[in-house]
């Protein structure tokens, strides 16, 4: 049950970590000016990408987390 409960813990933290170097890359791309549709493709393949290794909880917790950081990037340039 420990060995559970610290599973567990570990997976969020590696979700969290993800979520943030998502967000961290993204925010670099705007920082250099990346145009708003190379953002936008980057963070199609990377949910694209998220859907072909992952599932359940993490793959949807990580869909949402693209969703968010896409919606701080508009849609034109």
């Amino acid at each position: 049950m420990v060995k559970d409960r610290k599973a567990r813990a570990e997976a969020r933290i590696t979700v969290m970590a993800l979520a943030n170097m998502t967000a961290a890359i993204v925010d670099a791309m705007r920082d250099a000016e990346v145009p708003n549709h190379v953002v936008h493709t980057f963070l199609d393949a990377f949910d694209r990408l998220n859907d072909v290794v992952l599932s359940g909880p993490p793959a949807m917790i990580l869909s949402q987390i693209v969703e968010i950081v896409r919606a701080t990037v508009p849609d034109n340039d």
